[in-house]
């Protein structure tokens, strides 16, 4: 792919915070032919791909022959899998539940203003040329790229970025951002065309990247004001084959919509050749079939029928690729061939419960619990083990500046010794059964684990029984752990996400606004395990109103405060950082992002996966 980028005009204290972001079995590989695509199999990977019985909806043009070796074919995300399509006539992806725009569009049809590239920090302006936060961080000044087109050839423009946030405010709370956006957007103003300031009702120094920029589980999309303006977004399906809808600036259009399959094709005409920003990609068609699950996956990735889209178990990927050569990962040396998407796996303990609420107490099973043996059992080491909130995107620029006071603790120290002094430090003793009790009750441990995390179980279980604690895990359902949680019912195997460009974004996490008094439910992330501490919230509130950087002295030095706090407390116990085995399939398509070439991060429902589309190169 080349693209040519004029000039940007993002300020350099913006600058210096990109600088510091990096914020998932056969047949042969070598197939003879490369016959013309219909709607590969879905159940079975040894079933033959054949030209479907003729259902075009009306208004959709019939399909013409694109050959597969100029198709890429996708599917769902991780537990997603399914059996078809949902929403296959209703492309409002501003619905709740209607999850296009993470799933196939913003593989070829949807563009946005910004993306950021998570491995580096690298800002790659697309639809917007450049931005400009003022200097009390209220107030943002855009500037669009010229030439950018609808795909009906109508300028894309500032006027449908106000249409598109004023019609999502004015929605509130019905619509995805609706409630976050009223509360933060005073005003859009538009100076011209290409140029337009949004307003915000108080400083926010990350509102802007964040919400059009980052492109990490963020689907801002802008709509063409003159497609949504007299409609009503809360019906409004944004589907009419016959009027070219769903619209977008993407090089792909929409050709057919079924149940079983949705086919995207190369348009005659884009914005971005036109101008010279792009070059033409070389796919000629995407293709997003659905996959019931796992291992119909494998064995369609073994039969070169799928080229990406959910990611395998280490093993399962290992098998794979002994049966087809052309299958690659993001790491594709290993041992962990996953790539890092910002979570940990941790434990989370209700901090004002008996026994959880001293900090001894989390930390002698934080020391009880031996993480390579963890993920080397559980995971076959595809999981690296992990003790702090630090993830491995730019966050990890910081770490060498907080080192000092993480070696201090030695959070990864596993000692049985240790951890049964900071027991006794408490005032535990051992019982007859050798389980620690005080005042005759025994530290007991119910820890609810989701059947994806399951892995871990028995391998804690045995490890915190060695250590002294009375523990039993129950498997539970990701739909109602979480509420229970909030509540404070339950202990739990969970993941916390938020380290993918500073520490804040983590830390941010333990504030006591994301905590509430016993039995009472709290509506903030559910990571915090109700820790409260007023040291922490007065770092967190000046560290919420600053630009960071590795650079600014005053910021290290808050998130050094911050590490400091939450390894005196461990509020958190963390175990092994979240890594997906993100197949990439050769056969047809290189170009694929890796550890030689990490342009964008690899994840399939991020935004900046189009630039993938854009870069692969046929093989065939």
């Amino acid at each position: 792919m080349s693209i040519r980028t004029p000039g940007v005009r993002i300020r350099l204290s913006w600058l210096l915070l990109f600088a510091a972001m990096a914020v998932i079995v056969g047949c042969s590989s070598d197939e003879e032919a490369a016959p013309a695509t219909s709607v590969p199999p879905t159940t079975a990977a040894s079933e033959a791909t054949s030209e479907p019985e003729d259902t075009t909806p009306a208004g959709l043009a019939e399909l013409k022959d694109v050959p597969r070796n100029r198709t890429l074919v996708f599917t769902h995300w991780s537990g997603s899998y399914r059996t078809q399509h949902d929403n296959v006539e209703n492309f409002n992806s501003w619905l709740p539940g209607n999850s296009h725009s993470r799933q196939a569009q913003n593989k070829g049809q949807t563009e946005y203003m910004f993306y950021t590239n998570l491995n580096t920090g690298e800002l790659i302006p697309w639809q917007g040329e450049s931005f400009e936060v003022n200097d009390t961080f209220d107030s943002i000044d855009v500037v669009l790229r010229d030439g950018v087109k609808w795909s009906d050839g109508v300028p894309f423009t500032a006027h449908d970025v106000k249409f598109t946030i004023d019609m999502v405010i004015a929605n509130s709370p019905e619509l995805n951002r609706s409630s976050a956006w009223e509360d933060m957007i005073k005003e859009v103003i538009v100076d011209d065309d290409l140029h337009f300031t949004i307003n915000l009702n108080r400083p926010d120094p990350r509102f802007f990247i964040n919400q059009f920029g980052l492109g990490h589980e963020n689907h801002t999309a802008i709509v063409a004001k003159h497609v949504w303006e007299g409609q009503d977004p809360l019906t409004f399906t944004n589907y009419d084959p016959a009027k070219g809808w769903p619209l977008g600036t993407g090089a792909f259009e929409l050709v057919r919509t079924t149940p079983e399959v949705q086919i995207y094709d190369r348009r005659s005409e884009w914005w971005a050749a036109d101008i010279g920003f792009s070059d033409w990609p070389e796919v000629e068609r995407l293709m997003y079939i659905p996959v019931a699950d796992d291992d119909v996956a494998a064995q369609l990735y073994i039969a070169n029928q799928l080229d990406y889209g959910p990611p395998l178990l280490k093993g399962t990927f290992e098998a794979a690729r002994g049966r087809n050569s052309a299958l690659r990962s993001f790491n594709n040396e290993g041992p962990s061939y996953g790539a890092a998407d910002g979570c940990n796996f941790v434990m989370i303990l209700n901090n004002q419960k008996k026994h959880f609420d001293n900090a001894d107490v989390r930390w002698a099973i934080n020391l009880g619990i031996n993480r390579e043996e963890l993920t080397n059992l559980a995971y076959e080491g595809g999981m690296p083990p992990v003790t702090v909130p630090i993830s491995s995107y730019g966050v990890k620029q910081y770490l060498p500046l907080m080192q000092d006071i993480i070696d201090e603790y030695d959070p990864a120290g596993f000692s049985l010794d240790r951890s049964a002094a900071r027991m006794e430090k408490a005032g535990y003793s051992k019982d007859s059964g050798d389980y620690w009790t005080k005042d005759g009750e025994k530290v007991e441990i119910t820890l609810e684990i989701p059947s994806w995390m399951r892995p871990m179980g028995p391998v804690l279980e045995k490890q915190l029984q060695t250590a002294g604690f009375d523990i039993v895990f129950k498997q539970g359902e990701p739909a109602t752990i979480g509420d229970r949680l909030r509540i404070g019912e339950t202990e739990v195997i969970w993941v916390q996400c938020g380290s993918i460009n500073e520490p804040y974004d983590t830390f941010k996490s333990y504030h006591s606004k994301n905590s509430a008094p016993p039995g009472e439910e709290y509506a903030g992330a559910v990571q915090g395990g109700r820790y409260e501490n007023q040291e922490m919230d007065d770092i967190l509130d000046e560290m919420e109103s600053m630009i960071h950087s590795p650079n600014n002295e005053r910021y290290v030095e808050l998130a050094h405060g911050a590490m400091d706090l939450f390894l005196r407390d461990m509020p958190v116990i963390h175990l092994a950082e979240e890594r997906h085995v993100i197949i990439q399939n050769e056969n047809y398509w290189t170009g694929w992002p890796g550890v030689e070439d990490p342009y964008v991060a690899p994840y399939p429902p991020w935004n900046a996966h189009y630039l993938i589309t854009l870069n692969l190169k046929a093989t065939q």
